[in-house]
């Protein structure tokens, strides 16, 4: 008895000293008071903390300013989270939160700065001007900007930095000053000079006048990517003021072409070997794209390029948006067919004779890297995640337009039938991946690297809900996606002894920050993710962990990250 009482004792400390210590995961960039406001604790086992326990926030004089529960949420990603919400709290300053653990042992969180617009004053200035003037000093081709840690320049990544540009630039804030418009008018410019750059690259290697080449040194052609161009080029034509008058003909001219190019020959099919596909975007072993189909993420940019164009004054491209917006809606999942326990996101395609029947979803990122092998080429510039913006904008528009019900229905379906459970099944709220099928809800595989871009795009889409619907729930959402790139995160495991800590993913920016290559302030990496940076593995539940940190920083994360901020701060207007 004695003897397996020994053995029983050897394997309890094994046991114990193999795992962490609990640890508080925070923002390390600040909460802005007024927006939901938590802490997340980690630990490896359930009974970590006391099923009683609570949290003390204590001020910077030592006083205790506010008490409340520290709640169990549950276990993912193989521990266990516990919530700590002080949105409650009203005054500006410097806290800690201390918690005991089971042992009696006090546990005290990093530093946190709480008080006003702590999100969009630390990173405004900085992204906008500092980091893109200083990635445009380092551009390979003279033109655009440095786009991530190498000396690429791809066409998917520009268009999501104008575009980002533009929704700060539209924002209408009193914060954006009229020499501030003036400034991100010039670096929108800079980004469609070298959008244009591989426009007219295109023309000279008989690709086709309007499409676009995917980046300087290449041949390569994306569906997607053509629509971008028909989008951004004429929501910059649309917003530029008259003094650029020349620049924005120009652009519309280019925006008529890239539609024209790809309504024509769309969708571009490569003949390359599909390495990447069947796991990108859970599609059965071995298959590839199915000729003559379309994603429906490029019928979303279509419909967007429509709704642009059709703001310019070119009438005709209104009932094109809603010749658009009804094939969209038409891949809808509905209620009776729900995919695990969703319904309202969309089907890939509108066919599935090539998958044997086998119908798979959209994922919420698709880019798998810009050279031209391995199957990459189907999914670069695959950035925009489920973003229903056009139609959101089109209720906006043409209200009393016969479909807007319809328009209004589709949106809510995808809000509460997909969005807002999906991203309630973290306790980050983040957008997960997608759902594969037999593997359920996936969150950070199977991608080339970790996309922190879908947390920015899903910010945005929230904020837009949370307009829509009036449903506080969305801004929980919203300033989820949004900390956990700012360190509210699952943090890394660092020091002597090894513990868990929250880490900013904007160089920096932040008490502590990891991520970039190059060392630009205002740079975001890559972010948490499945598998190895730049190596893909299938997708599945058992491997679903944020397992590796992809240190590579990309402007496709950036922009949209500021430009979400930018829409959290005209909410707090309205």
């Amino acid at each position: 008895m004695h003897r397996k009482w020994l053995v029983g004792a050897v394997l309890t400390l094994m046991t114990t000293t193999a795992l962490s210590q609990p640890a508080i995961m925070s923002s390390q960039v600040g909460y802005d008071l007024g927006d939901p406001m938590r802490a997340i604790v980690r630990a490896d086992q359930p009974d970590a903390i006391p099923p009683s326990a609570t949290f003390a926030l204590i001020d910077a004089q030592g006083e205790m300013a506010l008490e409340g529960p520290l709640r169990h949420w549950g276990q993912k990603w193989q521990c266990h989270w516990w919530v700590a919400d002080f949105s409650s709290l009203k005054r500006a300053g410097t806290y800690t939160i201390r918690i005991e653990d089971r042992s009696g042992a006090t546990i005290i969180s990093d530093p946190i700065e709480v008080g006003p617009r702590k999100l969009w004053s630390k990173c405004y200035r900085t992204i906008a001007f500092d980091y893109l003037e200083t990635r445009a000093q380092q551009a390979r081709t003279g033109k655009g900007w440095r786009d991530c840690g190498s000396d690429l320049q791809e066409f998917s990544s520009h268009a999501v930095a104008v575009d980002g540009l533009c929704d700060i630039l539209t924002s209408d804030l009193p914060l954006i000053t009229a020499s501030d418009r003036d400034a991100l008018i010039d670096q929108i410019l800079v980004g469609c000079e070298y959008l244009a750059h591989l426009q007219n690259k295109a023309r000279s290697l008989d690709l086709g006048d309007g499409a676009v080449v995917h980046e300087d040194r290449q041949r390569d052609v994306v569906t997607g990517n053509v629509a971008k161009a028909a989008m951004i080029f004429a929501r910059v034509g649309r917003l530029l003021p008259t003094r650029h008058a020349q620049n924005r003909d120009e652009l519309l001219a280019r925006a008529l072409r890239a539609f024209a190019w790809v309504e024509e020959r769309g969708p571009v099919i490569n003949a390359e070997a599909q390495v990447f596909y069947p796991h990108v975007h859970g599609a059965p072993e071995g298959a590839g794209p199915p000729v003559g189909r379309w994603m429906t993420r490029d019928l979303v940019m279509m419909m967007r390029a429509c709704v642009e164009l059709a703001q310019t004054g070119q009438h005709a491209y209104r009932a094109k948006a809603i010749h658009y917006a009804k094939r969209v809606m038409e891949r809808q999942v509905p209620k009776a067919q729900r995919e695990g326990p969703f319904y309202g996101h969309f089907y890939t395609y509108d066919d599935y004779t090539a998958f044997g029947g086998q119908r798979f979803t959209e994922k919420a990122n698709i880019h798998c890297g810009a050279w031209s092998k391995e199957g990459r080429i189907y999914n670069k510039g695959g950035h925009y995640p489920h973003y229903l913006i056009p139609l959101i904008e089109m209720i906006t528009l043409w209200p009393d337009h016969p479909d807007a019900d319809r328009w209004r229905s589709c949106v809510r379906d995808f809000a509460y039938g997909y969005f807002l459970p999906a991203c309630e099944r973290s306790p980050f709220l983040i957008l997960p991946a997608g759902y594969y099928r037999d593997e359920g809800l996936l969150y950070f595989g199977s991608w080339y690297h970790g996309h922190n871009n879908i947390y920015a795009f899903a910010a945005s889409l929230a904020l837009e809900f949370e307009k829509m619907f009036q449903d506080d729930r969305f801004r929980a959402v919203a300033v989820g996606n949004l900390q956990w790139i700012a360190g509210l995160n699952c943090g890394l495991k660092e020091g002597d002894p090894a513990r868990y800590v929250p880490v900013s993913m904007i160089a920096g920016i932040g008490a502590r920050c990891r991520g970039s290559w190059t060392k630009i302030t205002g740079s975001i990496c890559n972010g948490f993710s499945a598998s190895r940076q730049f190596r893909i593995a299938p997708a599945s539940a058992e491997t679903d962990l944020p397992r590796f940190f992809d240190d590579e920083a990309y402007i496709a994360h950036s922009l949209p990250y500021l430009a979400a901020l930018s829409r959290l701060e005209t909410a707090r207007q309205d």
